[in-house]
This record gives structure tokens, sequence and C-alpha cells, in this order.
């Protein structure tokens, strides 16, 4: 039987006393039933529920899999070490992944600035400019399938979507020429920054970002496009999924790939609604 709280002695980042974060992938059949269930035990276990995502398709990795992810957030080690020895059993729960996270999301009051200096000329390009699917630069190893691509860029709701991305650097950067420069500054730094940017002149935000610290703390019958440990999560706020088609058109994003292409080994991008 499998407990849907992690083993605290598995945490190498918390202090007694310090929160801990914690971000789930949830797989179980009756979304609705169970979502309800699952957030009625952190509820009732103290445990605050900072974000809750329906998982809807993957749109960088092999298969649409995961049901629900979550990000919660307990008061201590204690608090964690209390609920674990409940043994909290859900069998409705078909599979699981559980990462230990430390936030670190920029200050609000900065991303205010930029929102309020940046979007509207953002709101002009997109204006001027068309969305298309044939603008896309297709020259980067890690892109979703043509199938994948369509889909999003066919999605026309008008719902605000947000995209999970578990993502892993190169230890140095892959760049053509041999620059010598480290993965994580590659990406997250030259191609990172550009993009935040990007995502707010379209109109979106920044929902999430923060370090996996140490091991995946559950694995239970994962898919292959999630399995084993990951560096980083990011989660971009998109005020409606083919939005992120937009992304093209704003200042300097084009030229930013070759940091991404040089720097990301890895990653999957999930497309979920709150």
């Amino acid at each position: 039987m499998l407990n849907i709280i992690p083993d605290p002695d598995k945490l190498i980042y918390s202090k007694e006393k310090k929160k801990v974060v914690l971000f789930y992938f949830f797989k179980y059949s009756d979304k609705k039933t169970n979502s309800k269930k699952i957030k009625k035990t952190f509820r009732d276990n103290d445990i605050k529920c900072l974000h809750w995502f329906n998982c809807e398709y993957t749109i960088i990795g092999k298969k649409d899999y995961w049901t629900t992810a979550s990000i919660v957030e307990l008061s201590s080690k204690e608090h964690l070490k209390e609920v674990f020895k409940k043994k909290i059993i859900n069998n409705n729960i078909t599979a699981l992944q559980v990462f230990n996270i430390k936030p670190n999301n920029p200050s609000k009051a900065v991303l205010f600035i930029i929102k309020l200096f940046l979007r509207p000329f953002g709101i002009l390009i997109d204006m001027i400019i068309k969305n298309s699917y044939d603008s896309i630069d297709l020259n980067s190893k890690i892109l979703p399938t043509k199938k994948q691509f369509l889909k999003l860029y066919n999605d026309k709701r008008k719902k605000k979507a947000f995209m999970i991305n578990l993502l892993e650097s190169y230890k140095t950067a892959k760049y053509d020429n041999n620059k010598i420069i480290s993965g994580k500054e590659a990406y997250y730094k030259k191609y990172g920054n550009v993009a935040i940017r990007s995502v707010i002149l379209t109109g979106g935000d920044l929902t999430f970002v923060g370090k996996i610290i140490g091991n995946t703390l559950i694995e239970y019958n994962l898919p292959n496009d999630t399995k084993g440990n990951w560096e980083s999560i990011g989660i971009m706020e998109y005020c409606k999924p083919n939005k992120l088609f937009s992304l093209q058109k704003m200042p300097g994003y084009k030229k930013a790939l070759i940091h991404r292409n040089a720097g990301l080994k890895r990653t999957v991008n999930i497309f979920s609604l709150k």
C-alpha cells in the first residue's frame, strides 16, 4: 500500500522548523472525485495547497499521462513526520511522483514593475505581427512533435493555460563555437531571463519556479517522460493556450534560443489548467 506522504528522512534540505514544499504528480481515473479527496486529505492534515493543476496534455514528451499536479507546503519537517506516520493511503492513485522543492520566485514588486512597463509594448507587437505555425524555430533538438504543436496551436479555449516544465541542464553548455560556460548559466540566465520577459510581454506571468532538492521522494509507476531526478521546476502562465506561439514575436526571444539549445539537456512540458 502506497503512503502518499513522502518519508521525511529522505529530505536533504529542510531544517526542523523550516517550511517543506513538495511538488506532486498524480494519476487516477476519476479526476473530479479523487482531486476532491486528495485536497480534503491535505486540508485535514494542515497541508497548505499553494497550486492545483489539471494536466490536459503533454507538449514536450512522448505521452499524455498525469492527471493532476500540485504544490503543497508543510509548516516544518516535524509536521511532515507527523503526517507521514499516519500512512495516508489512496487506492485510486495509479501513479505518483513527488519532489522536494525550494521556491525561487522573483520579487512580486519587480514582476509588477516589469508587467506595468512591458505589457503595452507586447500587446502592440502581438497586434501587428500575426501568429503562424510556419514561423516557429524548429532547429532545437528538444521540441514538441508536429502533432503536439498543432494540438496547442488549434486550442482556441479562452482559459488561462499553465505550462509545467521539468528541467535539467548540461553540466557544460554545448555551443557550436565551443564557448565554455555552464549549462545552468546558458539556460537559466541567458535564455531564461529573456523567456520570462517574453512571456510577460504576451500577457502571461511566472506562476512558480523552484529548485528540486535531492532525489525524487516518491516514484510509483512512472512514465519514462518524468522518470529520474530533475534539477528544477518552472511553471509559466499564458492568458490562453495558443498564446505560447506569440513568444516567437517578442524582441530577443528567437536570438535567445541558441542558449536554450546549448544549455538544456532534457525537459518535459505539460499543458495544464486550474
